[in-house]
C-alpha cells in the first residue's frame, strides 16, 4: 500500500468571536495557498490516490477537501476518528488493514499524531525532520505486517524532499 501521511493546512491559532475551540479551527488564506501548491508539486506521485481518510476537526477537513480538488479526485473523503489527535497508531494500522482493498491512501491530520505515525509505520523511528504544517511524507506500507518503509518528506517550506 502507497501511503502519504498529510498534516493540515496553517490554521487560526487564536480565538474569535465565533471559535471558542480547537475543534473548530480553520484554515487561513495562507493555509489555503501553501496546501494547493504542495499538492500540485506532488500530483504525480499521487495521481492513483484511492482513499482518502481525515481527521474529524475542520482544519483537517478542509485540508482533504484541497487535496481532493487538486488531484481532481472523484471519490468521498471520508472523515474517521482514528486521525483524531488523542488516537494511536494501532488504532490507525488497524484502520489501514480494514481498507486494503485500497492501493492508495492518504490520511490527513495532526501533530504529534503524524510523526507518530512516520515512526510507527515505517522504519524510520528517528525523524531527521520537522513535521510542517501542510507537509506530506510517503511510506510503502505492508498493511499484514503492519510495517513500512519510509519514502520520503516533502517539506512545503523549502519545496525539497528529505530522504
Amino acid at each position: 500500500m502507497k501511503l502519504f501521511l498529510i498534516r493540515h493546512a496553517e490554521a487560526i491559532d487564536y480565538e474569535t468571536e465565533t471559535v471558542r475551540s480547537d475543534d473548530y479551527r480553520f484554515i487561513t488564506p495562507k493555509g489555503r495557498k501553501v496546501s494547493s501548491a504542495v499538492f500540485r508539486a506532488l500530483k504525480d506521485n499521487m495521481s492513483e490516490l484511492d482513499k482518502v481518510f481525515t481527521s474529524p476537526l475542520i482544519r483537517a477537513v478542509q485540508t482533504a477537501e484541497i487535496l481532493a480538488v487538486n488531484l481532481k479526485f472523484k471519490h468521498d473523503v471520508e472523515i474517521v476518528n482514528e486521525l483524531l489527535m488523542n488516537s494511536s497508531v494501532s488504532k490507525v494500522s488497524q484502520l489501514l488493514k480494514r481498507n486494503t482493498v485500497f492501493n492508495t491512501v492518504a490520511l490527513v491530520g495532526h501533530e504529534p499524531m503524524m510523526s507518530l505515525l512516520v515512526a510507527g509505520l515505517s522504519d524510520r523511528k528517528n525523524l531527521n525532520f520537522q513535521f510542517r504544517k501542510s507537509g506530506v511524507c510517503f511510506i510503502e506500507y505492508d498493511p499484514d505486517k503492519e510495517t513500512g518503509t519510509f519514502g520520503w518528506f516533502y517539506n512545503p517550506k523549502t519545496s525539497e524532499f528529505i530522504k
